[in-house]
């Protein structure tokens, strides 16, 4: 898991404010479910029947549950059991805004949407391309807000979404500061060297470019809707094109 200090505050829907935590966890969790399910044109399942507590997770992993979000995958012959963890310190500081707490739980809902997409598809996945596309999930859900994505109306041959205008220069503004705060000085829990460490440390660094691109390419003159179809192709790609294309940047 990679870890940054000084993320803009993204404007994701908002959910209204539980009794308790119990409570709390699913919306919350939902809301960013919601989110990549319609910049993605998905349709996701719920997180909530999927989310795994700390003692199971610690169960599980040990003491991997110290990551704060962990996804579960256990093989079930031809079909696959999946949890999701992401711990209470990162949905509470989600809410109060502390931007640590809700790119620990986007990551983590990240994660569980593009596998089970990938799963439903019969399309196997590695933890590489699961780490490259939060990474990029995370820039592309801060930059492109819920209230910008528009249901009622159509993008030609996708079906989905529009993503209406707004000032241009607002958003370049946006996109800079979302790429400097993810990419410019992350923090890795793994050690460089170490097959995790490198794991993260290439997935930051592919996301990186490919954002960077993405910014140059449609930020800069205002192509809300070729920065949404350009998302869609690349969630759609394998660990290799991803990888290529997000190198190439192009």
């Amino acid at each position: 898991m990679e870890t940054t200090d000084q993320t803009p505050a993204p404007e994701l829907e908002t959910s209204p404010e539980p009794e308790t935590f119990d409570e709390m966890v699913v919306p919350e969790l939902e809301t960013i479910r919601e989110n990549l399910s319609r910049l993605y044109d998905l349709d996701a399942p719920e997180v909530a029947p999927f989310l795994c507590t700390h003692e199971e997770t610690q169960a599980a992993v040990g003491d991997g549950v110290a990551r704060g979000e962990v996804l579960l995958v256990q093989e079930q012959g031809n079909d696959i059991a999946v949890g999701l963890f992401v711990c209470e310190a990162a949905i509470e500081a989600m809410r109060q805004g502390d931007q640590a707490g809700w790119l620990l739980a986007t990551e983590g809902v990240s994660h569980f949407v593009y596998l089970l997409f990938r799963a439903e598809n019969a399309d196997s996945v590695t933890q590489l391309e699961l780490e490259l596309q939060a990474e990029v999930d995370k820039y592309a859900t801060a930059l492109l807000d819920a209230a910008l994505l528009d249901t009622e109306a159509q993008l030609s041959g996708w079906g989905v979404g529009l993503i209406r205008a707004r000032d241009q220069l607002a958003q370049l503004d946006r996109s800079r500061r979302l790429r400097a705060s993810l990419f410019a000085d992350p923090a890795f829990l793994d050690e460089p060297g170490t097959e995790q460490g490198h794991r993260y440390r290439l997935a930051n660094r592919a996301a990186a470019r490919y954002t960077a691109w993405l910014e140059h390419t449609f930020v800069v003159p205002g192509d809300q809707t070729g920065l949404v179809r350009e998302l869609r192709r690349f969630y759609r790609l394998g660990q290799t094109q991803k990888l290529s294309r997000a190198f190439a940047g192009s």
